[in-house]
């Protein structure tokens, strides 16, 4: 196992999306933190199934969430994969990207042009 700051668990990161969620994080705490633990894939994580792991996947994304334009109302979506039993990945990830296109990005688009965070990825 990796040094405890870089080992991630899928209960440590519903805990950070449900604080998100919560109001008790921003979206730049958020962010940071996601950043922080990435460390440039240097993270280890609780949940590996072979060559993959939820837990990097969603890790992965709350470290761009910028780029995927990650909004707190998304954070179901994420809760849902995060749960998802070992062993399913393929199926459960291909259910994650699914819900995920479904998502209106031309419209985040727009609303978030103005957001220091995300508008980067808005023009």
């Amino acid at each position: 196992m990796a040094n405890d700051d870089n080992y991630v668990t899928r209960g440590e990161l519903i805990r950070m999306l449900q604080s998100w969620q919560a109001g008790e994080l921003t979206t730049q705490q958020l962010w940071d933190w996601a950043s922080h633990r990435f460390q440039a894939g240097q993270a280890d994580y609780d949940d590996w199934d072979g060559e993959d792991s939820v837990a990097r996947e969603v890790l992965t994304m709350l470290d761009s969430l910028d780029l995927h334009l990650m909004l707190v109302e998304d954070v179901p979506l994420h809760l849902a994969f995060l749960q998802s039993p070992l062993g399913a990945f393929w199926e459960s990830q291909s259910d994650w990207h699914a819900k995920l296109a479904e998502l209106n990005y031309a419209e985040r688009r727009v609303s978030l042009k103005d957001d220091p965070i995300y508008a980067l990825y808005c023009e």
